[in-house]
Parts: structure tokens; sequence; C-alpha cells
């Protein structure tokens, strides 16, 4: 029996020295192949496609987005005026022009486009004795002073459409200008201008007085349009002696009668 059991050890002894070493050999064979792997993996570089050097950009072209030609400058409408008058235009202060309203019922001046070149107040210097409208009812216009005998200048570019001694106005000048409007001056010593002659801004065309009906020497002034006077306030600031920087709509009612106003 003894025997017999000391046999029975020695077996069982033997076959765990057995698994033992099997399972020793594998572990082995496991981390020999970990090895290998992590060898493989260190070596592996991989491809990198890196981008071509110097690429060309597409041609770009904002031809599309620019202007043709120059851009026109903004310049306000000239009205032709003839130097040949009719015999009312020239022996009469109101009259039409046919020129003015023959596209539409209205018409606008830009005073904003006027440059100091082509403006220039009747008589520098002056002040304003009396107002449009005024004391007086139904005055027409402004009268203004300096000196007896001062000189009167022409306040836009323009054609004389009248000079001559009229009625209670004295000694007048009628001067139409490109813009559409007239100017009048009168009570005039002397007239230095007569109808058809072109007259420049700031040209000398009189000189103060007190011929027609006044006590005073001064210069009457109006601005009308198509014939019809309104208040030159509107045109010129009177107090300053300056333009007023706005636009001037003119509208021929139905009526026939012109409505004046200022836009800023």
């Amino acid at each position: 029996m003894f025997v017999f059991m000391k046999k029975y050890r020695k077996n069982i002894l033997c076959l765990i020295s057995c698994s033992a070493l099997l399972l020793f050999s594998s572990c082995s064979t496991q981390f020999s192949r970990f090895q290998k792997q992590e060898v493989s993996l260190a070596a592996y570089t991989p491809k990198v496609v890196l981008p071509a050097q110097n690429i060309p950009l597409p041609a770009t072209d904002f031809s599309f987005c620019m202007p043709k030609a120059a851009l026109e400058p903004i310049v306000d409408p000239r009205i032709e005026i003839t130097q040949t008058f009719s015999p009312r235009e020239i022996n009469h202060l109101v009259a039409h022009d046919p020129a003015l309203f023959k596209s539409g019922n209205k018409h606008t001046i830009n005073l904003d486009l006027i440059v100091d070149e082509d403006f220039a107040f009747p008589l520098p210097g002056a002040k304003v004795i009396s107002p449009y409208g005024g004391k007086r009812r139904g005055h027409t216009g402004v009268d203004i002073k300096t000196v007896p005998n001062d000189t009167i200048l022409s306040a836009f570019d323009g054609v004389v459409r009248m000079s001559k001694p009229y009625a209670a106005y004295g000694n007048v000048i009628v001067v139409r200008h490109y813009n559409g409007l007239e100017t009048v001056y009168s009570h005039n010593s002397k007239n230095f201008v007569k109808s058809g002659d072109i007259v420049k801004a700031g040209q000398p065309i009189g000189l103060t007085g007190r011929t027609g009906r006044t006590t005073t020497a001064h210069l009457h002034f109006e601005t009308r349009i198509n014939g019809q006077h309104f208040n030159p306030n509107i045109i010129f600031n009177l107090k300053e002696r300056c333009l007023q920087r706005k636009r001037i709509v003119c509208t021929k009612t139905s009526g026939g009668s012109i409505a004046v106003r200022s836009v800023s």
C-alpha cells in the first residue's frame, strides 16, 4: 500500500511538472510574438502625400464689376436763349419764356451746382432797405442800397432781354439766364447794355440811381420765372449776399401760374 501511494505521488508530481513546462512554453511563445509585432509596428513609416509646390492660382478677372467708362459729371441743364427777342419781350417787363416749360410742367434749378465764378450779388456790400412784399403791398422785389451811382452786376450768365425806360421802374434791365431765371434791375441812372447782349456773372451792366418812381437812389431787384415774380430770398441769402445752396422747384399749375419752392 505504501509503495502504491509513493508511486502515485510521483506520477502526480510528474504531471504537474509537465503542465508547468507547457504553460511556460506557451507564454514564452506569445511574448516572443508580441515582441515581433512591436518591432514591426515601430518600423512602419506611413506614406504621407504632400501637396504640390507652387500651385498656380486661377485667373481672376474683376472687369465685370468695373465701370465701362468714366462717370459723367452732374451738370445743371442749360436752356437755350435766343439773342433775337420778340417785340413784346423787348418792350414789356412781363414776358413768357417759350423754351422753359415745353417738355413738362416742372423746372428744377440746382443752386448747389453753381460755382462761385458763375454767380455775383448785384450790389456787393449792399443792404436791404425794403424786403419782398414789405410794408408796401405788392412789392415785387427787394430794394438794396449802397451809394449813389454804384456799379450793378449781373447775377448770372445770360442774355439781356430788355434795356430801356419803363414806367415806374425808370431805367430797367431784364436779363434772361441759362438756368431759367430772369433778374430785373431798375431805377438805374445809366444802363451799360442793350437787348441781345450776352453778359457774364459779375459783369457791370449799369449804375444805381433814382429814375422812375422812387424817393432815394437804390436798386430795385427782382427774380422772375416765366414772367412771374417771386421772393428773391428763395434764391439768395440777402443778409449774407450769397446763394441759397438748395434745389428750386418751379411747377406750372393748370391755371398757368408758377409755384416756386426750395428743397434742401
